[in-house]
């Protein structure tokens, strides 16, 4: 017979305020990435261009771009969502890529300040929640003369 685990017999995970904020802001980061896939999935089929913009009349360096990440973004929402450390390695790659792409090959490409001012911004708040988190973490597991 199994008996189900009364309420005293659950462990409590207590989270801290700066560990929810970086789950919301990794669920955020999720969403923006899939809007970002479905973005790249319509330059692919062309939908709201009506066909002006399909793959096959794309150049092969924008085929080679958006077929690639329409790909990646949506897999890379999952893993973000997820919490998983790989969703993060494949936005660095893939927002490195753009912004390479809206950068060092602008000819190619065409400038996009604002995509490339995103990118920067949030690797750069996504950078501060993880110190935040160190700093926490250390300060929790340190140990001191009262705790002996």
């Amino acid at each position: 017979m199994i008996r189900a685990m009364s309420k005293e017999q659950r462990p409590v995970v207590k989270r801290t305020l700066t560990e929810t904020l970086f789950t919301v802001f990794m669920r955020l980061m999720a969403v923006a990435c899939f809007y970002f896939g479905l973005r790249y999935w319509d330059l692919v089929i062309g939908f709201t261009t009506h066909g002006a913009l399909r793959f096959d009349v794309l150049k092969l360096p924008w085929r080679t771009v958006s077929a690639t990440l329409a790909v990646l973004y949506p897999i890379i929402a999952l893993g973000l969502w997820m919490g998983a450390s790989w969703g993060v390695v494949l936005w660095l790659a893939a927002a490195g890529g753009e912004v390479l792409m809206h950068t060092l090959w602008r000819d190619t490409f065409g400038g996009d300040d604002l995509l490339i001012s995103m990118h920067v911004s949030v690797a750069c708040l996504y950078a501060a929640f993880r110190l935040g988190l160190i700093i926490e973490r250390r300060s929790r597991d340190r140990v001191t003369l009262d705790s002996l």
